[in-house]
């Protein structure tokens, strides 16, 4: 639900992966395939060509907490584990068939040094993600749950069709109950 695409799309990538001989890889998830799993290191950026993902991880009771959806023209990864090499948390689900660009340290790398601007590209792609994490995690605090439902509505219409329900109940932070509630109040 956020796209890279103001500073990085497609047609960037495969220019630049020809003309640096990056070796950039394409990698396909069938819808329900977990292609980052809590424990695997994250070597990669992924971005999505087409489909659509969700970031999760679980709870101390084992549920599971939807923290972001990705969409075509995302770009993801578990940042503890690709930046800082600390142990990922995350898991990474196809939630229909979805084609991918991955990018590892070493090709990111070798982009920013031929384009030093896509390390600035980077940095405010990275700003406008806590940006928005941010305000998400506030809405929790200062919103309704129906508020926050509405909100996720008017803003990212597609996610109804492409998510299940308890996938946007607990991005929500509610249950998938307090969902059904809202949306028979409505």
């Amino acid at each position: 639900m956020f796209s890279s695409k103001p500073y990085i799309d497609i047609n960037k990538l495969i220019k630049w992966n020809v003309e640096f001989d990056l070796s950039l890889t394409n990698k396909t998830a069938k819808k329900g395939d977990v292609f980052l799993k809590e424990g695997q290191r994250c070597d990669h950026l992924f971005y999505i060509i087409d489909g659509f993902a969700r970031v999760y991880y679980l709870d101390l009771n084992g549920n599971e907490i939807t923290h972001w959806f990705c969409a075509k023209d995302s770009i993801i990864t578990s940042p503890f584990s690709f930046l800082k090499r600390e142990r990922n948390i995350l898991f990474f689900e196809a939630l229909e068939d979805t084609a991918l660009i991955t990018i590892n340290a070493g090709q990111l790398e070798k982009l920013i040094y031929h384009l030093p601007e896509l390390g600035e590209a980077f940095r405010h792609i990275n700003a406008e993600f806590a940006m928005i994490l941010s305000r998400r995690i506030m809405s929790i605090h200062t919103e309704t749950a129906e508020e926050r439902y509405l909100k996720l509505m008017k803003e990212h219409p597609l996610l109804f069709q492409k998510a299940k329900l308890s996938h946007i109940a607990s991005f929500l932070g509610i249950t998938q109950q307090s969902l059904s509630r809202i949306r028979k109040n409505l």
